[in-house]
């Protein structure tokens, strides 16, 4: 390790690797085995801690239950087998799995956080929540009305809101290239793990809309093999991020409301019960790229 080599393992555990965020470490870990041990065998738990804090703020959100980190993070040892189950995001698995089961009501965990890109590479964190949707996937929809579908409706109110200053002008272009999302859902009951569906996405596109304008992401998850006869293969996961600006002050911008919906590359949007299963599917199957452990 050269320089690294010769300094004490306690100096660059408790001085050096705590300045680094998490795809960093990753990335560092495959330079030796000495950092490899440093890094994954690490028993300072304030280290992943803190990364996985700085990385998912909202994890610190106390909406809805102050309880989240001793019911949910505890599921995991510890804050490092959390981020390695939550960080990178999932890819489409490479074989095909049996999907875990569905339970009568799926409850499903989502942690969001908003950044915003400012200069020399800062984030300013703008949005953090973490909510939970439960889903009857045993629910027999009326003939009238028909099934459920799969939607999630995330309100500014339930998150730690912040104002940022965009200029109303070109404000398409500039949060097209500076707004990330990310999005981590938790299964703490079937599964027993978590998966990020986004990690520091960037938007797909950006229109004006009656409230402000309107920022979308876009990813793609595998359909469970159950499902081949009603959708396509890949899933299209959608999010739509409304900013509006209060009183029309070009310094009081603010992410108003996030809307989740599944659609097939048919465009045929998921019911309730089939969305729930293609995220857990994710969670269980889904291909964790970029990791070194």
């Amino acid at each position: 390790m050269n320089v690294f080599s010769k300094l004490d393992p306690d100096i660059v555990t408790f001085h050096i690797l705590p300045h680094l965020d998490g795809k960093t470490l990753i990335i560092l870990s495959s330079v030796s085995s000495q950092f490899y041990n440093l890094i994954w065998k690490n028993k300072n738990s304030d280290l992943w801690r803190n990364i996985c804090i700085s990385t998912w703020p909202s994890l610190l959100t106390n909406f809805p239950d102050p309880i989240f980190h001793s019911r949910i993070i505890s599921v995991w040892p510890d804050y490092r087998s959390f981020f390695l189950d939550a960080f990178p995001s999932i890819h489409p698995p490479l074989i095909n799995n049996p999907p875990p089961p569905l339970p009568p009501v799926a409850c499903i965990f989502y942690t969001v956080d908003i950044f915003l890109n400012g200069g020399e590479g800062e984030q300013q964190p703008l949005y953090s929540l973490y909510t939970l949707d439960a889903i009857d996937t045993q629910y027999i929809p009326h003939p009238l009305i028909g099934p459920y579908l799969f939607k999630c409706y995330l309100n500014h109110d339930r998150g730690m809101m912040k104002f940022f200053k965009v200029k109303k002008e070109g404000c398409e272009e500039y949060l097209k290239h500076n707004l990330t999302f990310s999005c981590i859902a938790i299964d703490p009951k079937v599964t027993k793990r978590a998966g990020s569906l986004f990690t520091g996405y960037k938007a797909v596109s950006v229109e004006p809309v009656t409230l402000g304008v309107m920022v979308v992401f876009e990813s793609v998850l595998h359909a469970p093999s159950g499902l081949s006869n009603f959708y396509t293969e890949m899933i299209k996961c959608r999010v739509e991020v409304t900013c509006s600006w209060e009183g029309g002050r070009e310094d009081k911008c603010y992410v108003r409301i996030i809307y989740f919906t599944m659609k097939d590359m048919n465009e045929i949007p998921l019911v309730n019960r089939h969305g729930a299963a293609v995220i857990l599917n994710a969670i269980q199957n889904g291909e964790r790229r970029g990791r070194t452990t």
